[in-house]
């Protein structure tokens, strides 16, 4: 399988670590609008270099395309790869606008094509035999706790370092952050019918540093369609060391505890026993190997996010942003 990437930066490094482990899998081509990025990404894989995505699809020859550009730039390349008939892995968020999200699941659905969505936790073992023990049973609360830093890689905490640093293009800590708990709510919980939100700034990652509009701690309420609530909070933190990633989940039958990271673990009592199961595999790996096992076969349904899902997400996100500029709460 012949893989392109879209974006040259942090995310990708990761992805081609766990691609250099995976069978017939070539790295054929990388594309940054950064030249020099782009020629040193794909000399180490051994690919053809583009500064133009456009450039990089017209050459042909790819089966898959991984779209790892800010969220902002998803749309255009992702649709462009669909036409094509291309399988395409699409780093969260699934874009930055409404409009956007809903014109790149229009094109997947025309399309047919298998596409992933990067929300990697929807992958892993421990969350489908969460949901497997809560069965039909609609969680009455679940609560995240998200208390760590960002993309380190990315030097976000640098003045002007990239795109991060700009929330309007960015989504900052929501999108960063938070929306990987909300996703995960949500594939638990179902469709979100409104939220109530807040964030700060100044006192945690961003204390003694000049003014940002970027926030450093963010809380949030969901109501879900079927009457549960769920409550995300995320502290963007360097002193959190390790980083804390977990979600509690009540249920009528069920009290149960999902660590994150760095061990991925479900703990708790369901149905009257006790539940207690280590996660055999990386949420980084899995997500990618179960979208190759997808492409490889050519079913959209194999993945562990769709765009469908994301935009269930992406609709959250943005409802959440708006409650934060206005204090009130906001239909989904």
């Amino acid at each position: 399988m012949r893989l392109g990437f879209v974006g040259a930066g942090a995310i990708t490094e990761h992805h081609l670590a766990i691609l250099g482990e995976q069978p017939d899998v070539e790295v054929a081509a990388v594309c940054d609008i950064d030249g020099e990025r782009a020629q040193a990404v794909a000399r180490r894989a051994g690919a053809s270099a583009f500064t133009r995505w456009e450039e990089m699809l017209a050459a042909g020859g790819l089966d898959a395309l991984f779209v790892c550009t800010p969220p902002m730039h998803h749309a255009a390349p992702a649709i462009a790869a669909f036409e094509r008939g291309l399988a395409v892995y699409l780093e969260k968020p699934l874009a930055r606008s409404l409009a956007d999200g809903e014109a790149i699941v229009a094109a997947w659905q025309r399309s047919g094509a298998v596409c992933a969505v990067g929300y990697q936790w929807r992958s892993l073992d421990v969350v489908l035999q969460l949901r497997a023990l809560l069965g039909k049973a609609q969680p009455g609360l679940l609560v995240s706790r998200s208390f760590g830093p960002t993309e380190g890689a990315r030097r976000d905490l640098e003045q002007g370092a990239g795109w991060f640093a700009d929330p309007v293009a960015s989504g900052g800590l929501l999108f960063e952050l938070a929306s990987h708990d909300i996703d995960l709510q949500i594939a638990l919980a179902g469709p979100v019918e409104s939220v109530q939100a807040t964030a700060g700034s100044g006192l945690l990652a961003l204390a003694d540093r000049p003014p940002s509009r970027l926030d450093d701690a963010v809380s949030v309420l969901l109501r879900f369609a079927g009457g549960g609530l769920g409550a995300c909070h995320v502290a963007w933190s360097t002193e959190q060391s390790p980083p804390l990633y977990a979600l509690d989940v009540q249920a009528a039958d069920a009290a149960l505890q999902l660590v994150l990271d760095p061990a991925f673990a479900l703990s708790g009592h369901a149905r009257g026993a006790e539940v207690s199961v280590l996660g055999t595999e990386h949420p980084r790996v899995s997500t990618v190997t179960r979208f190759l096992d997808a492409a490889r076969s050519g079913d959209p349904t194999a993945v562990p996010c769709s765009p469908a899902d994301a935009l269930m997400t992406l609709r959250a996100l943005l409802a959440c942003e708006q409650a934060i500029e206005t204090g009130e709460r906001v239909s989904v």
